[in-house]
């Protein structure tokens, strides 16, 4: 069971302006003054993958053109991103380096579209193309990923909770915009992000140290320590290459609770990488991998804004932890007609996520059926009228508690013919098989003998009469509010089929399929007081009934896409497709059925909404995504401008409805149009300067009600800012004896919103339409806020000389990020300081030097 916190704020509705932008497209374009990542004139060269990755044979730019960029998106061989007909963006890892970032948050900075929300180290939401419905529930595991995740072919998303590998000894970052659901699967509804990592060199020995420290206003000082070698085992065969990183980010949010500490989310990664490549013949490339990864944060990046900012208020320890290990192995086999990839990976992951949401259950311990004493026993307090810190002190510690293992199994064998015909051809096979068991607890020192538990519903099914978590209510320890166990096992299997006709030596038509087939069982089981109901025994005892369930989940089905694109000439692309994306369904928590008390209140909102009962499973959802498109080299290869524009219609959306019993299902209900523009451009305005930028428009809608959310037709997607733009320029010179590297970025996000509306909704009991509930709350909503818009500023001045380098940064010069999230306390309220908001990190300045061997 999860409690749900809310917000509160205005709500403007906005005409669509997609036409408008369609209309003007070329003038904006002009005017953003580049798109990120397109070409970046300092790119790496990219190494030998075998024909399902790039090659290191890039050839240099002609003096005053930009650099070619390499992508292997397509998942079938080498192409230069200017000739992939599809909406594709890289990140240029050397220069996210030089500016001091390399979380996985930063990605957001370097791309159009996305938007990452971390509320702490590995616990992040990815946004792609304004498609979401609301905040991700750490404890739901039926909740799903849009936005995929990859670490070269291995997927490693888990919705929420990505594990934050810094960027560093990556070849590139891939963001593939739009559903790739044929070659990607499940869970790339709105889009993918490739990791594509440097492969181990058998043809020298070459390694790198860096160390790099910084400061950041309001929070204590950050450093970390990284290091590479690539060392050829057998000339031109075997070779391993390992990388490992160390660092302390400084922490920022200070703890005026009792769990008093300054600095408190303070975070420690230890990161670790080998790789081994075999070639023992040039028609066979074997590859080997082991990633780790040991995160720690002792806080989360949350504050309450009634407290001045970057600080909280909790009794209890707060942070997160995660373990992530993961094996990959496979090879690429040159058939002659085909080349033959065969991967397989295996992941073991355990995940910890503490929380001291005190106020939450402050409400136990205040006088309703006793006296206030002041003795230290029930009741600690009286009421307080509004929000008290001497009060809320006195609250036991919360101890909130998620504790997940999952381990996942995947293999995948596809074909992929060679580009030398008229048609060019990929067929695979993918399996995969996940378990995962999560572990929720709240325990709270004193709960069974400080709470109104006895005063109110005793005597209980003990020897004394008295109270007591596990013996009553089934928890797993005495003083325990609540108990949960969710084990989940799933099955997939999937083949797939992707070909391009090559008409002409201009137009090309490609056609692809894939075919799912999905199978989950689920097991659930709660105690607590939070997780019973209650019950009489034959004694007349008061006693909780847990609750438990047990449920499968089958679902299989198609989806195809097709894609036409066509060449001007050697530089002007224009391209379309029409896509199908889709998304895994599950089983719900229960939701208790009653009369009276907790059941009652559930009872009674379920049948308001037209539901008898909470469905036990829901099933998969789907969209189809329509993307007009085109890539153009200009001006000699100086410039390049990239734009795309789509329309997505989103259907039996997988949506949330939030019980005011503090309960919530999952449905497939209602349906969302999404329909934007995307431009990315970069210009070598001269040998030295090279200039780059993006401009994202984007018009996320529910087309009709959708009551499980409270959404009008009408009413934006919550989480999905309507633009985002970013500017970079990059200066290279050389000075003495070595070269100087500067580079400014800057990024822009509007305004977000947590839920569709800000209004409290019900279904009319007439018409069975959704209305705005004037009897809850006044009709506003408490749940609803807005996410304020975001300015992000960095620099950086690098010099590099010989073996050494040396560089200077600055990441949110000016404070422009801030509020990056907001939940709204609800019916606890006067215990708490104000809604509970997450922080961007404040400005950050630091240093960093490198050494090359």
């Amino acid at each position: 069971m999860t409690k749900f916190h809310a917000q509160s704020g205005p709500l403007g509705r906005r005409t669509p302006l997609l036409a408008t932008l369609l209309a003007s497209a070329g003038g904006l374009a002009l005017l953003a003054p580049q798109a990120a990542f397109a070409a970046a004139d300092r790119a790496a060269p990219l190494p030998d993958t075998g024909a399902a990755a790039a090659s290191s044979a890039q050839t240099p730019p002609k003096d005053g053109e930009l650099t070619d960029i390499v992508v292997t998106a397509t998942r079938s061989g080498a192409e230069s991103l200017q000739k992939v007909p599809i909406a594709v963006s890289v990140v240029n890892v050397d220069q996210v380096t030089k500016s001091g970032q390399g979380n996985l948050s930063d990605l957001a900075k370097f791309t159009p579209s996305l938007v990452i929300t971390e509320g702490a180290p590995g616990f992040n939401k990815f946004n792609l193309r304004g498609l979401a419905t609301g905040g991700y529930v750490t404890s739901d595991t039926s909740d799903r990923p849009l936005v995929a995740v990859y670490l070269d072919d291995t997927p490693i998303s888990v919705q929420g909770q990505t594990p934050d590998l810094k960027v560093y000894d990556l070849d590139r970052v891939e963001v593939l915009r739009g559903p790739q659901g044929t070659l990607f699967g499940a869970g790339s509804m709105a889009g993918t992000v490739r990791f594509v990592t440097a492969k181990p060199d058998a043809r020298s020995f070459f390694g790198t140290a860096e160390a790099s420290g910084s400061t950041t206003e309001h929070g204590a000082g950050s450093y970390n320590v990284r290091g590479m070698v690539n060392i050829p085992l057998i000339k031109d065969q075997l070779a391993v290459r390992g990388n490992i990183f160390v660092g302390n980010d400084g922490g920022f949010i200070d703890n005026i609770g009792q769990h008093k500490v300054n600095n408190a989310n303070s975070n420690r990664s230890t990161q670790g990488r080998v790789a081994v490549r075999w070639t023992p013949t040039d028609k066979l490339i074997v590859d080997g991998s082991f990633t780790y990864e040991d995160s720690r944060a002792k806080g989360l990046n949350t504050g309450l804004d009634g407290l001045a900012p970057y600080t909280y208020e909790s009794n209890g320890a707060e942070g997160t932890r995660d373990l992530f290990k993961l094996y990959t192995g496979g090879f690429d086999y040159d058939a002659g007609f085909a080349n033959l990839i065969v991967t397989g990976a295996y992941t073991d992951r355990k995940i910890g996520f503490n929380a001291s949401p005190d106020p939450q259950i402050g409400y136990y311990f205040a006088s309703y059926y006793a006296p206030y004493t002041g003795a230290g026993k029930y009741p600690l307090y009286n009421p307080p009228a509004s929000y008290n810190h001497a009060v809320t002190s006195l609250i036991p510690a919360e101890n909130y508690t998620i504790n997940q293992k999952l381990n996942d199994f995947m293999a995948e064998a596809r074909l992929v013919s060679k580009n030398d015909g008229p048609i060019k051809w990929t067929v695979g096979a993918y399996y995969e098989k996940q378990n995962r068991h999560l572990v929720q607890d709240i325990p709270v020192a004193g709960f069974d003998t400080l709470s109104y538990q006895n005063a109110a519903f005793g005597p209980f099914a003990t020897p004394s009469g008295l109270y007591d978590s596990k013996t009553v209510d089934g928890a797993f320890n005495s003083n325990d509010i609540f108990s949960g166990l969710q084990d989940v096992h799933e099955h997939q299997f999937a083949a797939y089929a992707d070909g391009t006709w090559h008409v002409t030596d201009r137009l090309d038509l490609t056609a692809g399929l894939r075919y799912f087939n999905f199978k989950e069982s689920y097991y659930l089981y709660e105690g607590g007081a939070f997780g019973v109901l209650l019950g009489k025994d034959a004694q007349g005892r008061t006693t909780g009934i847990t609750q438990s369930i047990t449920s499968t989940l089958k679902s299989n089905g198609v989806n195809p896409r097709a894609n036409i694109s066509y060449k001007l000439d050697d530089n002007v692309l224009i391209y379309a497709e029409a896509a199908k994306g889709f998304r895994y369904g599950g089983a719900n928590q229960p939701v208790p059925l009653g009369t009276a008390g907790l059941a009652g209140r559930c009872t009674t909102q379920l049948n308001a909404y037209g539901y008898t009962a909470a469905p036990g499973t829901f099933g998969p959802d789907k969209l189809w995504n329509y993307t007009i498109g085109e890539k153009a080299k200009l001006a000699g290869g100086r410039v390049t401008l990239n734009a795309s524009a789509y329309y997505i219609d989103w259907s039996d959306v997988q949506t949330r409805l939030r019980l005011n019993c503090s309960y919530f299902f999952t449905d497939n209900k209602g349906k969302i149009a999404s329909k934007g523009v995307e431009l990315e451009a970069a210009v070598k305005a001269t040998r030295n300067i090279t200039l780059n930028g993006s401009f994202s428009f984007n018009d996320s809608n529910a087309r009709g009600d959708i009551p499980t959310v409270g959404a009008f037709d009408g009413d934006r997607t919550p989480y999905s800012p309507q633009v985002t733009a970013s500017a970079g320029a990059f200066y290279d010179t050389d000075l003495g004896s070595g070269s100087l590297h500067l580079q400014a970025t800057y990024k822009y996000i509007s305004s977000q919103q947590t839920t569709f509306n800000n209004y409290s909704t019900t279904l009319d009991p007439k018409t069975k339409q959704l209305i705005v509930d004037k009897t809850s709350n006044g009709g506003a909503s408490q749940t609803f806020a807005v996410i304020p818009e975001s300015h992000n500023a960095s620099a950086s001045i690098t010099y590099d000389v010989g073996q050494f380098e040396f560089g200077v940064f600055g990441n949110n010069l000016f404070d422009g990020v801030k509020v990056i999230d907001i939940q709204r306390a609800t019916y606890y309220a006067i215990y708490q300081a104000g809604s509970r908001v997450t922080y961007a990190r404040p400005r950050t300045i630091g240093v960093r030097a490198k050494v090359k061997f």
